[in-house]
């Protein structure tokens, strides 16, 4: 064995000794938890990847069960190829103009959800797997810009995730976590600059057509978080 693995081991067995081993989550218990990851839409939303924030608030009822608050902030564009404009040019006399012209249109667009939810989690000493659910309403703000005029789009969310609480100390640790979230009343033609006034009709085959549209989408998020129990341990 390495000494620098030597010295890893003492290191976490001196914490390991050090920390109290009673659970973080204590009943009328109050934590907050930052957190950072990556929103994927459906790819019937038209939206690429997002980096994600993320900050929870939650009230312990108990050991197994907590309600609370999260909000989730996530900025990315919008997939450009699924917005295919076909513009003519040149002589109007002939079929509207002799030179055809593709463009694909994208645009910025932040996604922000609100949310209302409650999390069971089975409490261990160093680690706590749970299982949360929620319901809110999310918001996706379009640049007005490229747009030119504010345009947003909102609508019915629900969340459904699993995770791991991991406890460095009562008051401290870190979360990892898998989020669906869905939403409902999804409009893709909102995201498309143009209005869909120049649509792709020739050359299918070449410049493909984007997936079917949706009204529900449902998206992926996974976060890394820092937890913070407020007076735990005193």
């Amino acid at each position: 064995m390495s000494r620098h693995t030597t010295l890893w081991a003492a290191l976490l067995l001196v914490a390991g000794a050090a920390a109290p081993l009673q659970a973080q989550v204590e009943k009328k218990q109050f934590a907050v938890v930052t957190r950072i990851g990556t929103f994927t839409p459906e790819r019937a939303a038209s939206i690429d990847r997002q980096a994600m924030l993320g900050l929870d608030a939650e009230y312990a009822l108990g050991k197994y069960l907590g309600i609370g608050t999260a909000i989730d902030v996530a900025r990315g564009n919008t997939h450009r190829e699924d917005f295919l404009q076909r513009l003519r040019f040149g002589n109007p006399a002939v079929a509207g103009g002799d030179t055809i012209y593709y463009q694909q249109l994208g645009q910025p667009v932040n996604t922000m959800n609100l949310s209302a939810v409650a999390t069971a989690r089975y409490p261990g000493k160093r680690i706590s797997p749970y299982a949360m659910g929620g319901v809110g309403t999310y918001l996706l703000i379009l640049d007005a810009q490229v747009n030119g005029k504010a345009t947003n789009m909102s609508g019915l969310s629900y969340t459904g995730g699993v995770g791991l609480n991991i406890r460095f100390n009562a008051q401290y640790g870190i979360q990892l976590d898998a989020r669906m979230v869905g939403m409902q009343d999804y409009q893709r033609a909102v995201l498309d600059p143009s209005g869909g006034r120049f649509p792709n009709v020739w050359f299918p085959e070449d410049l493909p057509a984007p997936p079917a549209a949706k009204s529900a989408v449902r998206n992926t998020a996974l976060t890394l978080g820092f937890r913070y129990v407020p007076g735990a341990g005193n």
